[in-house]
Protein backbone atom coordinates (compact mmCIF):
# COMPACT_ATOMS: atom_id res chain seq x y z
CA UNK A 1 0.00 0.00 0.00
CA UNK A 2 1.27 3.18 -1.00
CA UNK A 3 2.22 5.47 1.68
CA UNK A 4 -0.07 8.59 1.03
CA UNK A 5 -3.31 5.46 0.86
CA UNK A 6 -2.05 4.54 4.67
CA UNK A 7 -1.66 8.54 5.64
CA UNK A 8 -5.22 8.70 4.35
CA UNK A 9 -6.91 5.60 5.90
CA UNK A 10 -5.10 6.53 9.47
CA UNK A 11 -6.38 10.22 9.34
CA UNK A 12 -9.86 8.95 8.24
CA UNK A 13 -9.62 6.52 11.03
CA UNK A 14 -8.56 9.76 14.05
CA UNK A 15 -11.49 11.70 12.05
CA UNK A 16 -14.41 9.03 12.93
CA UNK A 17 -12.52 7.80 16.52
CA UNK A 18 -12.56 11.23 17.81
CA UNK A 19 -16.68 11.59 17.33
CA UNK A 20 -17.51 8.66 18.20
CA UNK A 21 -15.40 8.45 21.56
CA UNK A 22 -16.62 12.03 22.53
CA UNK A 23 -21.09 10.77 21.27
CA UNK A 24 -19.95 7.50 23.62
CA UNK A 25 -19.18 9.07 26.39
CA UNK A 26 -22.00 11.90 25.75
CA UNK A 27 -24.60 9.43 25.91
CA UNK A 28 -23.15 7.28 28.40
CA UNK A 29 -22.74 10.28 30.74
CA UNK A 30 -26.77 11.14 30.32
CA UNK A 31 -28.16 7.76 30.30
CA UNK A 32 -25.90 5.02 31.78
CA UNK A 33 -28.54 2.79 31.18
CA UNK A 34 -28.54 3.12 27.87
CA UNK A 35 -28.79 -0.05 25.86
CA UNK A 36 -25.89 -1.36 24.16
CA UNK A 37 -27.16 -1.33 20.73
CA UNK A 38 -27.49 2.58 20.82
CA UNK A 39 -24.05 2.50 22.17
CA UNK A 40 -22.96 1.10 19.51
CA UNK A 41 -25.23 2.66 17.02
CA UNK A 42 -24.09 6.38 17.69
CA UNK A 43 -20.87 5.31 17.84
CA UNK A 44 -20.44 3.56 14.53
CA UNK A 45 -22.24 6.48 13.12
CA UNK A 46 -20.36 9.11 13.99
CA UNK A 47 -17.56 7.29 13.22
CA UNK A 48 -18.88 6.67 9.63
CA UNK A 49 -19.34 10.30 9.53
CA UNK A 50 -15.70 10.82 10.76
CA UNK A 51 -14.13 8.84 8.42
CA UNK A 52 -16.69 9.58 5.08
CA UNK A 53 -16.32 13.42 5.52
CA UNK A 54 -12.29 12.90 6.06
CA UNK A 55 -12.13 10.47 2.39
CA UNK A 56 -14.71 12.36 0.54
CA UNK A 57 -11.95 15.44 1.49
CA UNK A 58 -14.68 18.01 2.60
CA UNK A 59 -11.78 21.07 3.77
CA UNK A 60 -14.96 23.53 4.78
CA UNK A 61 -16.16 22.65 8.31
CA UNK A 62 -19.46 24.30 6.79
CA UNK A 63 -19.94 21.51 4.42
CA UNK A 64 -18.80 19.01 7.30
CA UNK A 65 -21.63 20.31 9.15
CA UNK A 66 -24.31 20.54 6.99
CA UNK A 67 -23.29 16.69 5.35
CA UNK A 68 -23.60 15.81 9.42
CA UNK A 69 -26.92 16.91 10.09
CA UNK A 70 -28.56 15.66 6.83
CA UNK A 71 -26.96 12.04 7.46
CA UNK A 72 -28.50 12.82 11.19
CA UNK A 73 -31.83 13.91 10.31
CA UNK A 74 -33.37 10.35 10.10
CA UNK A 75 -32.00 9.81 13.50
CA UNK A 76 -33.76 12.87 14.54
CA UNK A 77 -37.18 11.71 13.37
CA UNK A 78 -36.39 8.24 14.80
CA UNK A 79 -35.77 9.76 18.97
CA UNK A 80 -38.43 12.69 18.16
CA UNK A 81 -41.46 12.65 16.17
CA UNK A 82 -41.75 8.54 16.32
CA UNK A 83 -41.42 8.35 19.98
CA UNK A 84 -43.40 11.10 20.54
CA UNK A 85 -40.44 12.91 22.38
CA UNK A 86 -39.74 16.36 20.58
CA UNK A 87 -38.29 17.96 23.17
CA UNK A 88 -34.90 15.48 21.97
CA UNK A 89 -34.91 17.37 18.33
CA UNK A 90 -32.99 20.45 19.59
CA UNK A 91 -30.28 18.80 21.84
CA UNK A 92 -29.72 15.97 19.16
CA UNK A 93 -29.33 18.96 16.63
CA UNK A 94 -27.58 21.04 18.50
CA UNK A 95 -24.96 17.99 18.76
CA UNK A 96 -25.11 17.23 15.18
CA UNK A 97 -23.69 21.14 14.72
CA UNK A 98 -21.32 20.49 17.53
CA UNK A 99 -19.99 16.76 16.05
CA UNK A 100 -20.06 18.17 12.30
CA UNK A 101 -17.35 20.92 13.96
CA UNK A 102 -15.35 18.73 15.09
CA UNK A 103 -15.27 16.73 12.29
CA UNK A 104 -14.42 19.55 10.21
CA UNK A 105 -11.81 20.95 12.15
CA UNK A 106 -10.65 17.66 12.42
CA UNK A 107 -10.07 16.95 8.67
CA UNK A 108 -8.65 20.66 7.98
CA UNK A 109 -6.20 20.32 11.01
CA UNK A 110 -4.97 16.86 9.38
CA UNK A 111 -4.77 18.33 6.12
CA UNK A 112 -2.42 20.82 7.03
CA UNK A 113 -0.51 18.42 8.72
CA UNK A 114 -0.30 16.31 5.15
CA UNK A 115 0.72 19.64 3.46
CA UNK A 116 3.39 20.67 6.65
CA UNK A 117 5.16 17.11 5.54
CA UNK A 118 5.62 17.91 1.67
Amino acid sequence: MKQNNLVKITHSILSGFIPALLEFILVYSVEPKANAWLLIQVTLFWFSCGFVVYWLNLKSIVKSILFTVLLSSPWYIAESVLKNTPEHFIPLFIASIVQGSIIGFLTKWLNSKIIQEK
